[in-house]
């Protein structure tokens, strides 16, 4: 009869042989397929939060093979109303994302905006909701200070972190972003039309928009989008996929379809993909499964490339 240390060193050991068996088979392997660094950009802040310079640190994933020489800006999403600190650590874009960017010769940035995990300064974008010290209208009230807040980050890096080091001088950039990333991502499309050739969107929106909701707080949410989508469009040179999927928490398949709706009637130039059968716990995580969009994502791609020649 085995001793209950017996046991222990059994189960470590197996627990050890597994972990060894796929150690010998990985496909995808820091230093083999890509390599990681950190970057750092600054921005000059003058309000009631910060007075002086920010740091906003940025996470890089370069390409080992093909390197093609052109960056994917990858920006994160929210807190969800300050469901979770600001100040917790961001472990980077999704790991589907960052391998599909690099084995196609993709460098991928992903900055932390101000406030966020290890960059400085204090967190705008939202307030904590779920502490009951604001209200959906508070937070509805703060978008066009958060989107503004959120844009001067993400130029601070293009100029800081990208243009003349990552990429040539006159780069053509490809946003992504996911969730409140991914609707940032199409508004930094539309003030810099000239560098930017293509945006991928998972899952975007910048306030979530539900049935949970009072009437009047998510008719004001969903203006918010529309409103800015359709601005957006006017201004904005550079296709777009745009990619949800069902049992999203936050964003309904309807909602999402408003959104779409009024980014083309602004004359926006976008795909739209709805992925309606998975298994993923919900809709909102949609980026972190390759299988469900990468067919999609690499035809827009191929377009994009066949455009610019």
């Amino acid at each position: 009869m085995k001793t209950p240390l017996a046991t222990s060193i059994a189960l470590a050991a197996l627990l050890c042989a597994r972990l060894h068996a796929q150690a010998l088979t990985p496909d995808f392997v820091h230093g083999v397929d890509y390599t990681f660094e950190r970057a750092v950009a600054t921005r000059a802040v003058n309000d009631a939060e910060d007075k002086g310079r920010i740091r906003l640190v940025t996470l890089v994933y370069r390409p080992v093979k093909n390197d093609r020489g052109e960056v994917v800006l990858f920006s994160h999403g929210s807190t969800a109303g300050e469901i979770r600190s600001p100040s917790e650590p961001w472990e980077g874009p999704p790991v589907a994302v960052i391998r599909f960017f690099t084995s196609r010769g993709y460098t991928v940035v992903a900055p932390m905006r101000r406030g966020r995990a290890e960059s400085s300064g204090t967190y705008v974008e939202e307030c904590p909701i779920y502490l009951g010290k604001c209200t959906l209208a508070d937070q509805t009230a703060m978008t066009e200070r958060s989107l503004r807040e959120a844009s001067l980050d993400t130029a601070a890096v293009i100029d800081q972190v990208i243009v003349g080091k990552l990429a040539r001088r006159e780069p053509k950039i490809l946003l992504a972003g996911v969730s409140r990333g991914g609707f940032l991502s199409l508004m930094v499309a539309a003030q810099r039309p000239r560098q930017v050739k293509g945006v991928v969107n998972f899952v975007g929106g910048w306030h979530s928009v539900s049935d949970k909701y009072p009437a009047r707080d998510n008719e004001a949410r969903l203006a918010a989008h529309t409103t800015r989508l359709a601005e957006a469009a006017r201004q904005s040179a550079a296709p777009s996929i745009w990619i949800y999927a069902a049992r999203d928490p936050f964003y309904a398949e309807a909602t999402t379809r408003q959104f779409f709706r009024a980014y083309q009637e602004g004359g926006g130039r976008g795909e739209y993909v709805f992925v309606a059968d998975h298994s993923l716990p919900n809709g909102h995580t949609v980026a972190s499964s390759l299988p469900l969009w990468e067919a999609a994502v690499d035809g827009f791609l191929k377009k994009l490339d066949s455009d610019a020649r």
